[in-house]
């Protein structure tokens, strides 16, 4: 199987299109997406819905979580609490209603999916270092565990147990005496510096895995989010991939 792993959509509809039209070309079979689809850009009915529609699994963010738990949205930074409050007001409550029904974990095509982490995944801690990685690797006990979350790409190596370390390369062959935490990074607001869309493919049958850059229409995007008098700060860090 080809599994097509998507993460941090953001409410950006130019990306996510840009991205679905890029799996439709690569002989894709299921598609998921580790959450996130909302907060930050300017079309998240039309993200929420795209999704729904398209993928096979979805798991929770925390941004999809403080659109109908507004506790949470004391973890923001003023931009995204912003950001979010416009969100929430544009949805309708059988969207809010599908955010609430998503789970936080799930096991995929044997693979771990979760948004920030598998040990705790609603604490939204990150996966940021080898250090992190140690700690989680011992959370789940699959061969494979997609997070996302920080939107940068990574992968974090496990072998046997005794050796770790990560590959910032764009593909890799798994290995029989290894485990791995796959960030996959972000669809849309990639924070490699890389403005390119950014999601993975996981081929369980060659057990091979492939990071894709999908380049979208970010002058549009960002247009749609000053016309909403979204913070000008998260229109323009689209362009810098930061």
């Amino acid at each position: 199987m080809r599994l097509a792993v998507i993460s941090d959509i953001h409410s950006n509809l130019e990306a996510l299109t840009a991205v679905f039209e890029e799996i439709e070309n690569r002989d894709i079979d299921k598609i998921v997406c580790l959450g996130d689809i909302v907060g930050y850009g300017p079309n998240p009915k039309e993200c929420i819905e795209l999704v729904k529609t398209k993928c096979d699994a979805i798991i929770i963010g925390n941004h999809d979580v403080a659109c109908f738990n507004h506790s949470e949205l004391y973890y923001f930074n003023r931009f995204a609490k912003q950001a979010l409050e416009w969100t929430t007001d544009q949805l309708e409550n059988n969207q809010l209603d599908f955010l609430k029904s998503l789970p936080d974990s799930s096991i995929y095509a044997n693979s771990r999916l979760v948004h920030s982490n598998p040990h705790f995944p609603q604490s939204w801690d990150y996966v940021l270092s080898i250090d992190d990685a140690i700690f989680n690797f011992a959370a789940f006990e699959e061969k494979v565990c997609f997070i996302g979350h920080s939107h940068q790409p990574i992968i974090y190596i496990e072998n046997q147990g005794q050796k770790y370390s990560f590959a910032e390369n764009s593909e890799i062959t798994f290995q029989p005496s290894c485990r791995y935490i796959i960030n996959v990074g972000s669809v849309g607001q990639p924070r490699d510096h890389n403005p390119a869309s950014a999601f993975g493919i996981m081929d369980t049958a060659a057990q091979h895995y492939e990071l894709i850059r999908v380049a979208y229409d970010i002058e549009k995007t960002q247009a749609k989010m000053h016309a909403a008098g979204l913070p000008s700060f998260l229109a323009e860090r689209l362009m810098a991939g930061k």
